[in-house]
């Protein structure tokens, strides 16, 4: 069940972050290619790290204890 959340939680997040990326980019560089380009180039790395937290709990086993 925890990975079903995780795909459907992880695609929603992925898609508004995409949205407010490019909408945000596209404010702040109207014209200026290079610095558009060096923003969504970090803007792009930006997203692993707090994706990397989410699939480390995606994948955390479970904790059942059994007395």
């Amino acid at each position: 069940m925890r990975k079903l959340f995780g795909y459907m939680l992880g695609l929603i997040v992925l898609i508004i972050y995409i949205i407010v990326i490019s909408r945000l980019g596209d404010a702040l560089f109207p014209m200026h290619i290079v610095l558009e380009f060096a923003y969504y180039a970090i803007a792009g790395i930006g997203w692993i790290f707090p994706a990397m937290w989410f699939i480390r709990w995606w994948y955390r086993p479970k904790n059942n204890q059994t007395d």
